[in-house]
């Protein structure tokens, strides 16, 4: 661009110097703010508790109902059949206050006969079912294969039957 020697006056070019040198400093001060301005909200994690391994007769009094991918049942590690399923619970849960049932069921299981069993298990008089799941700590041992020690309750029974609902 050129030099104008002279002219008919005034121009009216802008100059935009100074609005660039407040643009960057109100940036600097966005930039420094922004940090301040989030909330923090802090939370209190509780820390896993170590739980004791109940002792055998709790868990000989437990009812865990097994259902295998193949379509077999079992109570108590002994084979049942879905009809006999019922009338079996509800005599063992007729003296008990708190009638829970422990359901596990292979990953390959049919989904319509866990359901058919956890709803035989509550029409048996079950006030809480537990669902289980594999025992974390026998995940990665070698030689562990997630069977429990001998003496231990079946995978991933909990200590104490939870209250009921």
């Amino acid at each position: 661009m050129g030099m104008s020697v002279g002219g008919k006056g005034a121009q009216a070019d802008i100059n935009v110097t100074p609005l660039v040198d407040i643009v960057l400093v109100l940036l600097i001060i966005f930039m420094v703010i922004t940090p301040m301005l989030t909330k923090h909200m802090p939370i209190l994690v509780p820390q896993k508790a170590e739980t004791e391994l109940p002792n055998d007769d709790k868990v000989s009094e437990q009812l865990v109902i097994e259902l295998f991918a193949d379509g077999h049942v079992e109570l108590n590690k002994t084979a049942i059949l879905p009809e006999d399923l019922e009338g079996t619970l509800a005599s063992k849960l007729a003296g008990k206050d708190d009638a829970v049932v422990f359901f596990d069921a292979e990953d390959d299981a049919p989904y319509g006969m866990a359901v058919l069993l956890m709803d035989l298990a509550k029409t048996a008089g079950a006030t809480t079912i537990g669902v289980m799941t594999p025992d974390e700590a026998a995940e990665g041992v070698p030689g562990a294969e997630g069977a429990p020690a001998e003496g231990a309750p079946a995978e991933g029974a909990p200590a104490e039957a939870p209250a009921p609902e």
